[in-house]
C-alpha cells in the first residue's frame, strides 16, 4: 500500500518561499512584505481598504499561529472581497485550505497565485501533491515538474513525481525518482532501506500487472509462481510453473523453475527430469546444469556433480564469474561429508572448488574460503582470454551464452529491436549488471511477442536491486536500526515470528521516537491477531505522528476486526481526509458501516473500493448494502461478481503478491 504523506503547516515563518517541504516548509506571508507591496501614497479611501486589508490579513495570521484553519479561511476572504488580486492573500488562503485537509480548495487558490507568480518552487509542490491526493495525476504533473526545476533539490518534488510516474506504470521515470531521493537523503542506512523498500514495491506491481494482463499465457503463471517460490510455497508455486508448462512446454527457463520448486519439495527424481528437459530447448542452460548439480549432491553423487558443473566450464566460464556460489539445498551432514569424500579424490578443477566451497560451507567448515578463493583463482586466468573475445565478439556470441561479447555485439547494433533490447536486458541480468538490465528492459514496449517477457525480467530486475540495497545496508550498517527492522520484516515474511520479534525489540531502544518503526511492529502484531500488542504499537505511532495515514488505517483494520466499528469509522475518516484515494481505507470503511447497518452510507466507499478486491468480500459487503436498500439487480450482480473471484485462486495469488490484507471475516 503506497501511502501519501499529508502537507504539515508551520505557522510561526515569515517567509513566502518554501525550502523543504518534507520539513514542514509551508509558511505564512511575512506581514512586511505585504505592507512593501501597497501603494506608496494611497488616497483616504484607499488608506480605509489598505486598513481593512492589513486588518484581517493580521488576523489571519494570527488564527493560523493559535491552530484556528477555519476562522483563518475566513479572514483571508475578506481581504481578498477588498483586493482579489492579492497574491499573497491567495496562497495563505490555499495553506489554511491544506491544513482543514479540503485539497480541492487548496490546490484551486494555490494554483490561482502560481499563475501570476510561477516561481514559487514550493507551492508547486503542494499543489501537485494535492492533485496526487485528489486522484488526478494529469493535473499533477506540471505543477511537479515546474516544481523539480526550480528546486532539483526538493526531496519531497521527487517523491510524489514518483507517485505520479505509478500511476502511468512508468516504473522506470519512478526509479529516477527514487535514485534522486536516495542521493538527497544524508542517512545513509534510511536511504538504503527506502530504495531496497521501493525496488521491492515496484517488483509487485510488475507481478501484479503481470500476472493480470498475461493470465491466459505461461509468463502471468510464472510471475506467480516466482513470488509462491520466494515465499517457500513449493507447492503452490510447481502448481503454477506446471500451468504454465501447460500452456508454452517451450519455454527456456520454465523446466528449470519447475526443478527447483521440486528440489525444495525433496523430490529429487521430478527435479531432475524438469532439469533434463530443459536441456532439450537449451543445452546450454547453466541454472539447470547447477540445478541437476545440486539433486546430485543430494543423492550424494559428487563425482556427478562435477560432470554438470564442468559443462558450465566449457561452454560458459564467464557464467561462473557472477554465480560463483552453488544454491546447495539442505542436505544431511553425512551426504555432505560422503560428497566432501568423493570430491577430494577428484583432480583440482573450477567444478571441484564451486562444489568444496559449497560443501564445506553447509558443514560450517572454514576450508570453504580457501575453495572459493581458489576458484576465483581459476576465474581471474579466464581475463585475458575474455578480453580478447569482447573486443571482437562473433555474431552468434550470445546464443553461445558468451555474455560480455553478447553485450559488446548488442551495443554496436543500432537501432535496438524490442527482441535486441530484451536479450541486452537479459544478459546484463545474467552478468548481474542490474542498473544496466533495467535500463534496457524498459526500451521493450509495443511489441507483443517480447512485452510479457520483458516484463517478466523486470520484476526480477527490481528484486535484485532492492537485494542490493540490503545487502550494502546489512553490511555497511549491521547495527543500524533500519538493518534491525530490515531482518525482523524477512522473518515475518517466513513466518518467524519469535525471531521477528526479536529484530523488532532490538531496533526500539535505538529509534524509540520513530513513529514507523512502531507502524511496522503494530502491523506484525494486527497480521499475526496479537490485537492488544498491536494496539499498543499503533497507538503510540499515533501519538507521535498523528498525520501518518497508514496508522490510521491498520487502528482502523484492528477495530473492524475487533468489531468496533464506531472507533473503526472515525479512524478511517481522518485518513481519508488526509489522503483521499487510499481505497484500502474505502474497503474498511464500507465494510465498518454494513455492520453499524448504515446501508446507504456504506455504497459509496464500497464502489470506490470494488477495483482492489481480490477476495471477493467487498462484493459481498455491496451485496449485503444493495439488498438491505432493496437494489436487487445490484444485489445480484454484487454477489456473482464476489462468487466469480472466490473461485479465481490467480485473483487470490494476486492479493498475496500485493501483500493485500483482509480484516473483513469471511461472510460466506
Amino acid at each position: 500500500m503506497r501511502i501519501i504523506r499529508p502537507v504539515h503547516f508551520l505557522r510561526n515563518v515569515s517567509i513566502l518561499a518554501c525550502d523543504s517541504l518534507r520539513h514542514s516548509c509551508i509558511h505564512v506571508v511575512a506581514l512586511t512584505l505585504l505592507v512593501a507591496l501597497l501603494p506608496m501614497a494611497p488616497s483616504a479611501s484607499a488608506q480605509t481598504s489598505e486598513q481593512e486589508i492589513e486588518t484581517a490579513f493580521r488576523a489571519g495570521q494570527s488564527a493560523l499561529r493559535q491552530g484556528d484553519a477555519k476562522r483563518a479561511v475566513e479572514d483571508f476572504k475578506k481581504v481578498l472581497a477588498i483586493d482579489p488580486s492579492l497574491i499573497e492573500a491567495q496562497v495563505n488562503l490555499g495553506l489554511a485550505y491544506q491544513s482543514l485537509l479540503d485539497y480541492q480548495a487548496a490546490a484551486r487558490y494555490l494554483s490561482r497565485a502560481l499563475q501570476q507568480r510561477p516561481g514559487l518552487a514550493g507551492v508547486n509542490v503542494i499543489v501537485g501533491m494535492d492533485y496526487l491526493k485528489l486522484g488526478l495525476p494529469e493535473k499533477a504533473a506540471p505543477f511537479l515538474e515546474h516544481g523539480l526545476k526550480l528546486d532539483p533539490s526538493s526531496r519531497d518534488a521527487h517523491d510524489a513525481m514518483a507517485l505520479y510516474y505509478l500511476t502511468q506504470e512508468n516504473f522506470q521515470g519512478a526509479v529516477e525518482q527514487y535514485r534522486q531521493l536516495a542521493r538527497l537523503t544524508p542517512d545513509q542506512p534510511d536511504a538504503l532501506f527506502k530504495i531496497g523498500h521501493q525496488y521491492v514495491e515496484l517488483a509487485a506491481r510488475l507481478a501484479f500487472r503481470g500476472a493480470r494482463l498475461y493470465r491466459d499465457s505461461p509468463w502471468g503463471h510464472r510471475f506467480l509462481g516466482d513470488i509462491l517460490l520466494e515465499r517457500n510455497r513449493w507447492e503452490d508455486a510447481a502448481a503454477e510453473y506446471n500451468k504454465a508448462i501447460a500452456i508454452d512446454p517451450r519455454q527456456a527457463g520454465l523446466h528449470t523453475r519447475l526443478g527447483e520448486a521440486y528440489l525444495h519439495l525433496g523430490k529429487l527424481q521430478e527435479a531432475e527430469s524438469e532439469f533434463r528437459r530443459e536441456f532439450e530447448i537449451d543445452p546450454r542452460s547453466e541454472q539447470a546444469w547447477l540445478g541437476l548439480a545440486n539433486v546430485q549432491l543430494a543423492k550424494g553423487q559428487a563425482n556427478e556433480a562435477v560432470s554438470s558443473v564442468s559443462k558450465i566450464w566449457q561452454s560458459s566460464p564467464e557464467y561462473l564469474r557472477f554465480h560463483s556460489e552453488l544454491p546447495v539445498v539442505e542436505i544431511p551432514r553425512d551426504t555432505a561429508q560422503l560428497c566432501i569424500s568423493q570430491l577430494r579424490s577428484q583432480p583440482q578443477s573450477a567444478a571441484r572448488h564451486l562444489l568444496l566451497a559449497a560443501l564445506y560451507a553447509s558443514t560450517n567448515d572454514d576450508l570453504s574460503e580457501h575453495e572459493s578463493q581458489a576458484l576465483r583463482n581459476d576465474l581471474a586466468k579466464l581475463q585475458t582470454s575474455r578480453a580478447a573475445a569482447q573486443s571482437n565478439p562473433g555474431a552468434d556470441a550470445c546464443k553461445l551464452h558468451r555474455y560480455s561479447p553478447c553485450v559488446a555485439l548488442l551495443q554496436r547494433t543500432k537501432p535496438l529491436t524490442s527482441a535486441a533490447n530484451l536479450r541486452l536486458g537479459k544478459t546484463w541480468f545474467t552478468m548481474q549488471q542490474f542498473g544496466h538490465a533495467a535500463d534496457a528492459l524498459v526500451q521493450v514496449h509495443g511489441d507483443p511477442k517480447v512485452d510479457a517477457e520483458a516484463s517478466y525480467w523486470l520484476e526480477r530486475t527490481y528484486q535484485a536491486l532492492a537485494a542490493e540495497s540490503y545487502a550494502q545496508l546489512e553490511t555497511s550498517y549491521p547495527d543500524s536500526w533500519r538493518t534491525h527492522q530490515l531482518r525482523a520484516e524477512s522473518f515475518a515474511l517466513r513466518q518467524d515470528h519469535d525471531a521477528a520479534v526479536k529484530e523488532y525489540q532490538a531496533a526500539l531502544p535505538l529509534a524509540p521516537k520513530e513513529a514507523e518503526l512502531h507502524e511496522s511492529l503494530g502491523e506484525f502484531y494486527l497480521d499475526n491477531r496479537s490485537d492488544d500488542e498491536a494496539r499498543k504499537e499503533l497507538e503510540t505511532a499515533e501519538a507521535l505522528d498523528p498525520s501518518r495515514t497508514k496508522t490510521l488505517y491498520l487502528l482502523g483494520r484492528l477495530y473492524v476486526l475487533g468489531d468496533k466499528n464506531e472507533n473503526a469509522v472515525q479512524l478511517l475518516h481522518r485518513a481519508l481526509q488526509l489522503q483521499p484515494n487510499l481505497n484500502e481505507a474505502n474497503s474498511l470503511l464500507g465494510t465498518a458501516y454494513v455492520r453499524m447497518g448504515k446501508f446507504a452510507e456504506a455504497v459509496p466507499p464500497l464502489e470506490k473500493a470494488a477495483s482492489l478486491d481480490h477476495m471477493g468480500n467487498i462484493h459481498y459487503q455491496l451485496y449485503l448494502a444493495y439488498h438491505k436498500l432493496g437494489d436487487e439487480d445490484r444485489a445480484r450482480k454484487a454477489l456473482a461478481r464476489s462468487q466469480e473471484i472466490r473461485r479465481s485462486s490467480l485473483e487470490r495469488d494476486q492479493a498475496l503478491v500485493m501483500g493485500s490484507p483482509q480484516p473483513e471475516s469471511d461472510p460466506q
